[in-house]
Order: C-alpha cells, then structure tokens, then sequence
C-alpha cells in the first residue's frame, strides 16, 4: 500500500459523474484501533477494508441519518465509493432504501473486488471505475431525474423542496415517491442532510452562528445536534478526535 496521506479523494471518470461523488480513502497509520464518527453526507457508499494485502470487510451502506461511530483496525485502509441519488436505478440497479442507517456485507465476487490490484489507491480507483461502467445501466437517464440529481449535487440544500419540484418539472409527490422507493428518504430530509453536511464547514472554522439555511440559532443548533449527536460548539471541539469528516469537507 502507498504510504503518506491519511486520507485522499479522486473525482471519477466523465461517464461516471451523474452517478458516483467521489473515491476515497483513509488509513489508519498507528499501532491501535482508531474511533470515529461519520455524520450524514447524502450519500449512499460502497466500502471495503484492508490491513495487511488482505481485504479483512466489505460492504455497503445505505444513507446515514444520524452520526454513526466506526472502527478502524491498527494498520488498516478504508476504501470507499460514495454514490449520488441516482446511482440505485442506473448503476447498481437495486433499492438502498432498505439499508437506511445500516449496512450489508458483499460477497468478494461483487464488481469482481477479489482480483483487484491493492496496490496504490489509483490503481485501486481505475478498476473499481471499470467494473463500475460494465454495470451501468444503458439507459438513458430521463430530464426530470437528471435536472434532480444536478440540482441537489450543486444547491447543497441550499433550496426548498417547493423550488427543487418548480426547477426538475416533476410534482413533490413524484419526487418524494421517487426518493422514498430508491433512497428511504423525503425529498426535505434529504436536503436537511445536505444542509447540516455544509454547514460542518463553517463549524470546523469556528462560527457557531448560522451563515445562511437556518430559521435562526435555535433551529441551527437544533438541526446540528439531530445529525450529529453534538451542539455546534461541542463538534468543533471533537473534529480532529472524533469527526472524521470535518477535517477533509471541502467547499464546492
């Protein structure tokens, strides 16, 4: 394995954007188990974990909700794909509204992962993109669906459920009826997520005060601590501890 950097991200392959987020990685360096906490991002994930060449887990998750406290083994790296709104019916062609806040395990066989090459995290990214398109589904995605997808990948929540359905000319019925089937969620709980997950920036910074989304303090400190389990305050003082994601967030 490449040594270095505790954590990286890759961008994927063109053909790829409208249905995976990003790649990544992070490595446990030291002699011990490190403890984390993940919070809700939006997205969906595929992941797998090696320690020593060897492929000790893999699985994939559903969306978070709430935070969710992680292990990693001493001297190991997680490996993951996160997966945008669209990729259950056009890439892996299966719900993910059944592992909401949960998990399941995946048979090596399963986008061929057991032949994979482990030895740096490029080459690990080219393959799993390669295996990737070979199950894309081939079918052209429909207006509606793909004005969702961009429109929730660029506002960030930073928009209502009323102006997403006027802007993708598909009813808040459908769309929630859409989301609930592939996703587990409401259109409105989804951008919630995505509100919380920018404001993590903001946090991470040290400004406790909303800057934009958020009715007043109340419902910012509210909404924080209903996705993290943390007050404002409290999360900027465990980010480099516990929060995993705070320290690599990155504005758009």
């Amino acid at each position: 394995m490449e040594k270095g950097q505790t954590y990286q991200e890759i961008k994927p392959t063109k053909k790829l954007e409208e249905l995976v987020h990003s790649f990544w990685m992070h490595r446990n360096a030291s002699d011990t188990p490190e403890y984390k906490t993940i919070v809700p991002d939006g997205y969906f994930k595929i992941v797998f974990v090696v320690q020593d060449e060897k492929i000790l887990r893999y699985f994939m998750t559903g969306l978070w909700i709430r935070e969710n406290s992680i292990i990693t083994p001493p001297k190991a790296i997680n490996y993951g794909c996160r997966l945008k709104v669209l990729a259950p019916e056009f890439l892996i062609k299966q719900e993910v509204a059944s592992l909401l806040q949960n998990f399941k395990d995946l048979d090596l066989s399963y986008l061929n992962l057991k032949h994979f090459d482990l030895s740096t995290f490029e080459k690990i990214v080219h393959q799993w993109q390669l295996e990737l398109l070979k199950i894309q589904s081939q079918k052209t995605i429909p207006g509606n669906k793909l004005r969702l997808s961009q429109l929730l990948d660029g506002m960030n929540g930073n928009v209502t459920a009323k102006e997403v359905a006027e802007q993708v000319f598909w009813t808040n019925r459908q769309i929630n009826r859409y989301m609930n089937k592939y996703l587990g969620v409401s259109l409105k709980k989804y951008l919630n997520i995505q509100k919380a997950y920018q404001s993590y920036i903001q946090i991470r910074e040290g400004r406790f005060f909303p800057e934009k989304f958020y009715f007043d303090q109340a419902h910012f400190i509210r909404e924080i601590k209903k996705h993290t389990g943390e007050t404002p305050s409290k999360l900027h003082e465990l980010k480099n501890d516990r929060f995993i994601q705070l320290k690599n967030i990155q504005r758009k």
